[in-house]
Order: C-alpha cells, then sequence, then structure tokens
C-alpha cells in the first residue's frame, strides 16, 4: 500500500478536493495566498479569505497567563540535550527571551524563547512531541 503524495501532481490543473486541501492548509498556517506553476507556464493563484480583525479588546488590569508557542515546526525538547536539565520546569522563574526548549528540525536544533517575564505555570505538550506552528508549549504567569 503506497502513501498519498502530500502535495497533488502539479503537471495538470488540481482538482476541487486539493484545492481545499490546499485552503485549509494555508488557513492554519496563517498564509493569505500560494501560487503554483509548472514547466510549460500555467499558474494557479490560491487566496484564502481572511476573517475580520476583532474589535481591540481592553487591556486587563490584572496580568493574565501568556502561551509559549513553537514558532516553527520540528519536535520538541524540554531538557538541555547534554544536562537532561528541564529548560522551564512548573515553579521556575523565566525572563522574556531566555531559552525555555528546543524544537528540532532534522539535525538542526532551534531554541525556543519565553514570551514574556514571569513563573512557568503549566507544561502544555510532551518531550519529543511532534508540533507545528503555534502549537502551545508551555504557560508563564507574570
Amino acid at each position: 500500500m503506497t502513501e498519498a503524495p502530500l502535495l497533488p501532481d502539479l503537471s495538470t490543473l488540481p482538482n476541487v478536493e486539493e484545492i481545499a486541501q490546499l485552503t485549509i492548509w494555508l488557513a492554519e498556517a496563517g498564509l493569505s495566498a500560494m501560487e503554483l506553476s509548472n514547466a510549460s507556464g500555467g499558474k494557479l493563484r490560491i487566496a484564502v479569505a481572511q476573517a475580520p480583525a476583532a474589535a481591540p479588546q481592553p487591556v486587563p488590569e490584572a496580568p493574565e497567563t501568556r502561551t509559549a508557542t513553537a514558532p516553527y515546526f520540528g519536535r520538541l525538547a524540554l531538557c538541555h540535550p547534554l544536562r537532561q536539565e528541564p529548560f522551564a520546569p512548573v515553579g521556575a522563574r523565566v525572563c522574556k527571551g531566555d531559552t525555555i526548549a528546543l524544537l528540532t528540525l532534522d539535525t538542526l536544533q532551534l531554541p525556543v524563547t519565553a514570551p514574556a517575564d514571569g513563573t512557568v505555570v503549566e507544561v502544555l505538550a510532551q518531550e519529543d512531541m511532534l508540533l507545528g506552528y503555534g502549537a502551545g508549549i508551555l504557560t508563564i504567569r507574570p
């Protein structure tokens, strides 16, 4: 049994189901459009309707928790690879910009940084989990 290819064969025009799947992937990735072309010069532009911008919300008086999210996709490392110590366990104090995890893409390890100063109150993801863009990693309370 062979697996279906990730992207449709672009030597012909994609069918309606393939275009629908591409628009879902674009919206999930936060992209507004993409353009496909083939060797003979044919082009297809797929645009995703964006939701209208929400009205600005009032700033709360008490600081709320902030969620550190994956800035790209990859395998999650919550522990330092050489010392096996967690970067930011529950209860740890972190500063904005501190490394709180690593995302591994093949042999490349990229840092994930804290979005704010505060205390780690919850770890949302597990070690070695495959995360997509925007997935929650941990929660910080200022």
